[in-house]
């Protein structure tokens, strides 16, 4: 088995384009929820998400690098982009992770791998859902048509920057980012490709979306007193989830190469570890077995011990089911748990759904090349059964060398992975 770096680095996300804009976001404890201006939210029981800002400028200059390029599936990449902002989201980060590689073009020895959830769906005939209650939201769903493929951005990114030797889209929930890394590091440890861009993208910011997972009760409402609205992973007085957006793309390479090369290096993946639980459609098993399991299958293939890791970037919903099953496993697994400083990435960006593993991979980079673990700001009164070394207030100081990242989905999908940095 190679050893396997990340070169590259694209990101997307509610702090605005760019990973820089991201890491400092996350450096500061900015949070980038507010009020949800991509369509009438009225009527909803939350109004509120993490929208990338500055959408129409992202948009603008994508259609400027890529507009002498053909239309794909009968419409041109306006009506594309127009149709489904999460197609930007995952062509930006693409792009810039490609340029921050160093990669020219993709070809018959690149992977190109991501995750997403959701096709999406024509609006047009399900109207506006101001007013509406909830089993007329219900119905109104039942009435929308699929309009953008899942393998749309893959096929995009490939018209720009080449063919590469295998293209996939996994759909895997909220664990799909997390899956889709996962798998384009085993496909370069094993020899399989030279080279993978991978990650995900995702926005479920549409009245199927905020509508569908309000019917599930899974959305944190509003709140009735004043100030930023806060997803509190954690938190005693935590309420569901925000909805959030955005996309985050990587480059993997063998590490012997990388360095040979004189690439800049974020850190080398150890290891990887996914489980299904299937313990329920939409929430976990109580007892954490699942996330227990994909942690250790994590630690068992980088041959490491739980105490060698310094930092958890957890997956950390704000709801009331996955927080403490996701807390009593990790306390279950490592003996150090208590000086295992955690994060909760979500309290700032919201929930990105299939994004959200890679979004969170991506911070754990941020913190192994910074040094520092970005705060949980929605943390003010830990919960019963959520207890952990929250990082709370402002970012902490991190003098380790290993971290790990758990992304979990509904229908029990799990996925967790371990980092190293090399500096």
């Amino acid at each position: 088995m190679r050893r396997v770096a990340v070169t590259g680095l694209g990101v997307v996300s509610p702090m605005g384009a760019g990973r820089e804009t991201f890491f400092r976001g996350l450096r500061e404890g900015r949070s980038g929820l507010g009020p949800i201006r991509r369509f009438n939210a009225g009527g909803l029981a939350a109004t509120r998400a993490g929208e990338v800002p500055g959408l129409e400028e992202l948009k603008g200059r994508l259609v400027e690098t890529r507009g002498h390029l053909p239309p794909v599936g009968g419409s041109t990449l306006r009506e594309t982009l127009d149709r489904d902002a999460k197609i930007a989201f995952a062509l930006a980060a693409a792009d810039e992770a490609m340029e921050d590689g160093g990669v020219l073009s993709l070809g018959a020895g690149t992977l190109l791998h991501l995750g997403a959830s959701l096709e999406t769906f024509s609006l047009g005939s399900v109207g506006p859902v101001k007013g509406k209650s909830l089993p007329e939201i219900e119905r109104l769903m039942t009435r929308a048509s699929l309009r953008t493929p899942l393998d749309r951005a893959c096929a995009l990114i490939e018209l720009k920057h080449g063919r590469a030797g295998l293209s996939l889209t996994n759909c895997s929930a909220c664990a799909a980012g997390l899956q889709a890394l996962g798998q384009a590091f085993r496909a370069v440890a094993r020899g399989g490709f030279e080279r993978a861009l991978a990650g995900a993208f995702d926005s479920l910011i549409n009245p199927l979306g905020v509508g569908g997972f309000q019917l599930l009760g899974a959305l944190a409402p509003d709140e009735p007193e004043p100030g930023p609205p806060l997803c509190r992973p954690f938190d005693k007085d935590r309420r569901g989830l925000v909805m959030g957006e955005g996309a985050a793309v990587m480059v993997l390479e063998p590490l012997d190469k990388a360095l040979a090369e004189g690439r800049k290096i974020y850190g080398e993946i150890l290891g990887y570890g996914a489980s299904l639980d299937a313990a329920s459609l939409s929430a976990p098993d109580p007892a954490g077995s699942g996330a227990y399991r994909s942690m250790e299958a994590a630690l068992r293939q980088a041959g490491l011990r739980p105490e060698e890791v310094g930092h958890l970037s957890a997956h950390g919903t704000g709801t009331l089911l996955n927080d403490p099953a996701e807390a009593a496993a990790v306390r279950r697994l490592f003996p150090n748990w208590q000086k295992m400083p955690a994060a909760a990435v979500k309290s700032m960006t919201g929930h990105a759904i299939a994004a959200a593993g890679a979004l969170e991979a991506a911070a754990c980079l941020m913190t192994l090349g910074e040094r520092l673990v970005p705060p949980n700001i929605g943390l003010r009164n830990v919960g019963a059964g959520c207890e952990l070394d929250h990082v709370t207030g402002e970012a902490r100081k991190f003098e380790g060398n290993i971290v790990a990242t758990n992304s979990f989905g509904f229908g029990g999908q799990n996925a967790t992975m371990i980092f190293r940095g090399l500096g």
